[in-house]
């Protein structure tokens, strides 16, 4: 197993009777998948590695993936639920202007007024965009991570700097 692993989603069952993979991703609109030659398993406390061979958008929210050495329904079958993990040394990297949700995590947000909002905690697409939730103790914040919301983002230095769209703040 490598030292650092990324979530990127989940196998929610067999697809035909082959050893295909129904495979969820945490977010739909990423090609990284596409790009990388190994994912990682993990289910009941174990993790196992797999070359992955193929992968097929079903639709708009499932892939079909294929895996070496998952040739039939049974092998399928007994991999449904496992988390799909990708090495971090593996993930190819982002684009200008783009980044992974992992490298926001824990990023410090203040608000152009040089006031603190939290830490962003997690990362979701809304299907229309990206949302940061950024919590400060008891408060939670939900960030449209958009142009008129995000002035700066500096991931080396763990700081991201929003204008507030009214009743974001509410």
């Amino acid at each position: 197993m490598p030292g650092s692993t990324l979530h990127v989603g989940r196998i929610t069952g067999a697809h035909g009777l082959k050893g295909a993979l129904r495979f969820r991703p945490d977010n739909p609109d990423s090609d990284t998948l596409e790009q990388v030659k190994r994912v990682f398993l993990e289910r009941d406390g174990a993790s196992r590695e797999f070359r992955l061979t193929t992968i097929t958008p079903l639709n708009a929210r499932t892939w079909r993936i294929t895996l070496e050495g998952v040739a039939d329904i049974d092998a399928a079958e007994a991999l449904k639920g496992a988390v799909v993990m990708l090495a971090a040394e593996d993930v190819p990297p982002a684009k200008p202007g783009e980044f992974y949700y992992y490298e926001a995590i824990g990023c410090q947000v203040f608000l152009t007024d040089g006031s603190r909002l939290g830490a962003i905690e997690e990362v979701f697409s809304n299907g229309a965009q990206d949302i940061w939730v950024v919590r400060d103790g008891e408060r939670e914040v939900l960030v449209p991570v958009i142009e008129d919301v995000v002035k700066t983002m500096d991931l080396a230095g763990r700081r991201v700097t929003i204008e507030p769209i009214p009743g974001l703040l509410d």
